[in-house]
């Protein structure tokens, strides 16, 4: 086995349930693995700038797929922006805020390269949470009739989380069918629902580091937890779930890890050094 790349998801998979990790364990980790050439990519859901504030000190030595792959950089430099049309994006905020209850909404959010956008009226409690995901954001006025004109800003993804009480299945399965062409949803976690372009997932990212460092599938090693993943962990013979997933995750993916409260991730990175 040649492994030349390594991606893993952040949230419920490298990161611990208290949004941490390991930073000594993980530096020594990526200093054998770039010794040997080997390409470290975190491959989030969420917002780049985000990426980079959780690993300030090791960031030049990493790369970055960013909100499911819609923006990718490599040494500092995007490889990958795939914008959603202006047209599109009116189109889905119309769909959030007219085809379903307020009730049934927790929060919503525009996401840019430059930031990440919610609505002036949000509550301080789901700011501070919607923060956790994504460290550069932005209050607006009126969010539902916001564009990338008004932004200044290429709209890479909308997120939707719905409330804990609602039947996710059901809306999850309304959104998709009510979403413009040319636009899907992933689930990202938490309720959570990331739309985007339909080329955009984690192994469409990574497939611009292959494309670039002549990288096969099957010298790449994937982890994650849940749908937004799937795309990475077939991608390649050596994806992992780890432990803390759902079953239906764990029965789609050949290699189970241990939890990310139990460093599953780092723990087969060691083996492969």
């Amino acid at each position: 086995m040649t492994i030349k790349l390594v991606a893993f998801d952040m949230d419920g998979t490298f990161l611990n349930d208290q949004n941490g990790y390991n930073h000594q364990r993980f530096g020594e980790i990526l200093s054998k693995l770039r010794s040997k050439n080997i390409r470290v990519v975190a491959a989030s859901g969420s917002q780049y700038q985000r990426l980079l504030n959780q690993f300030d000190e090791f960031k030049s030595e990493m790369d970055f797929v960013s909100q499911n792959g819609a923006a990718v950089y490599s040494n500092g430099e995007p490889l990958l922006i795939q914008a959603i049309p202006e047209e599109s994006v009116k189109a889905t905020l119309d769909i959030i805020n007219h085809q379903f209850k307020a009730t049934d909404i927790a929060e919503h959010l525009v996401v840019g390269v430059k930031s990440a956008y919610v609505d002036q009226s949000i509550s301080k409690e789901a700011f501070d949470l919607t923060y956790r995901y994504y460290n550069h954001l932005k209050r607006v006025d009126n969010l539902p009739k916001v564009t990338p004109q008004i932004l200044q800003d290429q709209v890479t993804s909308i997120g939707i989380t719905f409330d804990a009480g609602v039947n996710f299945k059901k809306v999850i399965t309304d959104l998709r069918q009510a979403l413009p062409i040319g636009l899907s949803s992933q689930t990202s976690g938490y309720n959570t629902e990331l739309i985007s372009e339909n080329s955009v997932n984690k192994a469409a990212g990574l497939r611009e580091f292959q494309n670039r460092y002549n990288i096969a599938d099957d010298e790449i090693m994937t982890f994650g937890d849940n749908e937004n993943d799937l795309s990475m962990l077939k991608l390649t013979p050596y994806g992992y779930v780890v432990d803390n997933a759902s079953d239906k995750m764990k029965a789609q993916v050949d290699h189970i890890t241990d939890s990310n409260n139990d460093e599953g991730v780092l723990n087969v990175l060691s083996n492969l050094i």
